[in-house]
């Protein structure tokens, strides 16, 4: 959660809110968008001395506007170049899967069902997503370049960690980048669905074999 701050702080000063929204809108498969443990990831950077804290008010609103230090800035060019660990990649969530032999044949089905349809409503999500993207990329590089560009040190920022020398060459590679992204996840949901609707079929299969009336 961290680092997924410090990344979206790097391109942009946010509120906590403000944050909460790009993950819900863009990251909701990657990490949680709880406040409390945003506010807890937002306290050690603060405490660390890679963020910084801006007040200001709005409408009447006493608001908190989180920036990137020069201290954050080292820390993320280090970290945003290493490798994936592939341990922090393993979901809780799946150790289900690999105890659901206990249940009841009918909960067994029941329960491949539910993820089936549910993995299908968010692959039709994701290309809904992907056609947009890929019709509103130029013209999203081109808003984001230039609102770069109109602050100096959003614009010495970036160039700093991407190593790139201009700010339009950055934003184009975070933008393909996070186009990948959603490719992975489209062909990660099709890969796992595959799977699933062949445990499935297994199941019912079984349940015939068995004398048993199909879900």
């Amino acid at each position: 959660m961290e680092n997924i701050i410090l990344s979206l702080i790097l391109l942009k000063p946010m509120t906590i809110y403000e944050m909460r929204a790009y993950i819900q809108l863009n990251l909701s498969t990657v990490c949680s968008d709880s406040l409390g443990s945003m506010q807890a990831a937002i306290k050690k950077l603060v405490e660390k001395g890679y963020v910084s804290v801006t007040e200001y008010v709005e409408n009447n609103t006493l608001k908190k506007q989180y920036s990137v230090t020069d201290k954050g800035v080292k820390y993320y060019k280090d970290w945003v170049g290493t490798p994936i660990n592939i341990q922090k990649m393993k979901s809780m969530e799946e150790g289900k899967f690999f105890f659901l032999g206990i249940a009841p044949g009918e909960k067994r089905v029941a329960f491949l069902k539910a993820l089936i349809s549910d993995m299908e409503v968010e692959y039709e999500k994701l290309l809904v997503i992907k056609d947009y993207v890929g019709k509103t990329q130029d013209t999203a590089i081109a808003r984001n370049t230039k609102r770069i560009k109109e602050d100096p040190v959003l614009t010495g920022n970036l160039l700093e960690v991407s190593g790139e020398k201009t700010v339009e060459k950055a934003v184009t590679n975070i933008d393909n980048y996070q186009i990948y992204m959603l490719e992975y996840g489209l062909e990660k949901i099709k890969a796992d669905l595959n799977f699933y609707k062949k445990i499935l079929k297994r199941e019912l299969k079984g349940s015939e074999s068995n004398g048993c009336k199909k879900q």
